[in-house]
């Protein structure tokens, strides 16, 4: 599928979908054959992990109110939880 192929920018946009398993099968597996030769895709891919995962572990009252708002309704949308 030409969507991913070639365009490290998809990527990026797919990266919320493919970690909460929600792309159709034929677009994982491009995605999983696309990360698998490009090292700057993976590493993406860790630090959206990473980042999602940090800002799961904070504390409500660790952030202001409104970033915590701004934030919570980024991940909702984002990750469909």
């Amino acid at each position: 599928m030409a969507e991913i192929r070639g365009q490290c920018c998809n990527v990026v946009r797919l990266l919320a979908d493919y970690l909460e398993r929600q792309l159709p099968a034929a677009i994982q597996r491009e995605l999983e054959q696309h990360l698998q030769r490009c090292p700057r895709c993976v590493s993406q891919l860790h630090t959206y992990k990473s980042t999602v995962s940090l800002l799961r572990s904070l504390k409500d009252e660790e952030l202001p109110p409104e970033l915590r708002l701004t934030l919570k309704a980024f991940i909702d949308a984002k990750c469909r939880n």
